[in-house]
């Protein structure tokens, strides 16, 4: 199985070197791992700022490639926190070297850090539209990436499974957006492991992803340590099957190959 977003000591809110990290990969069986740390320009955190040390890691991505080459793929990525105010600057990175692969995320509101937001005491449905009037603007505006990463992220935190219909057209606007520009998204199974046991998009907007004509997928434990390799993925294939998918994706050079699922 290819596990497309994990990350490493190279990541602020990871404390295991990469290469213990692939260690566990090959360990848990991944055939082929996306190797994605973060990168959050703008990102207002002391305990986790989102920084990235570029020569240093993709230094070590291309020594992992290298050292590992019979014994898993390797592909070089980076996950891009993406901000309104930082797009040139998200650009700049993405495109520094020639990574195989960028996930594009949205960790915050503008400044406002997901991670950080009072959700008892702030309005449920008035922050999900500006969550995702957000994220359409900035997939207008932003294009340096492959998939969008755990597109429905806010629902790992807000602590209620809010009915979706209400924002449906700026989702699907945002859909489409991703279609016409040759991205993709990614099934992020992260959730479960905090518990929420939801997918990252939701199902609703998996199925629109699919019935607007979306055909490039990933899938993504977004682990942050060994154990977490894989986790749901054959759930989220048999999910991915029912809703009439029939290929993921693997990337070369920023390019995705189509695979069978299995």
């Amino acid at each position: 199985m290819y596990d497309y977003h994990t990350h490493t000591a190279f990541s602020d809110d990871c404390d295991i070197p990469m290469e213990e990290m692939i260690e566990g990969a090959i360990a848990r069986g991944v055939e082929e791992l996306a190797i994605t740390d973060h990168y959050d320009p703008g990102y207002e955190d002391p305990e986790f700022p989102f920084t990235l040390d570029f020569d240093g890691y993709f230094k070590a991505l291309l020594e992992a490639e290298e050292a590992y080459r019979c014994r898993i793929q390797i592909v070089k990525g980076m996950e891009v926190g993406i901000m309104e105010e930082e797009l040139d600057e998200c650009t700049r990175a993405a495109s520094e070297y020639p990574y195989d692969f960028i996930i594009g995320s949205f960790h915050s509101i503008g400044k406002e850090n997901l991670y950080r937001i009072d959700y008892e005491n702030t309005d449920g449905p008035s922050l999900l539209e500006r969550f995702y009037t957000y994220i359409n603007r900035c997939f207008k505006k932003y294009k340096d990436y492959d998939i969008a990463g755990h597109l429905t992220l806010i629902d790992r935190y807000i602590g209620k499974i809010y009915d979706y219909r209400p924002y449906m057209d700026i989702i699907e606007d945002t859909l489409k957006t991703i279609i016409y520009d040759g991205k993709g998204l990614e099934i992020n199974t992260s959730s479960f492991k905090y518990g929420t046991g939801i997918w990252l998009p939701r199902e609703d907007v998996l199925k629109l992803y699919k019935d607007l004509g979306g055909e490039i997928l990933t899938f993504g434990s977004d682990s942050h340590d060994p154990e977490h390799f894989l986790d749901h993925f054959e759930e989220a294939h048999a999910l991915a099957k029912k809703l009439g998918f029939r290929y993921q994706c693997i990337f070369r050079k920023r390019k995705p190959e189509f695979i069978k699922l299995d």
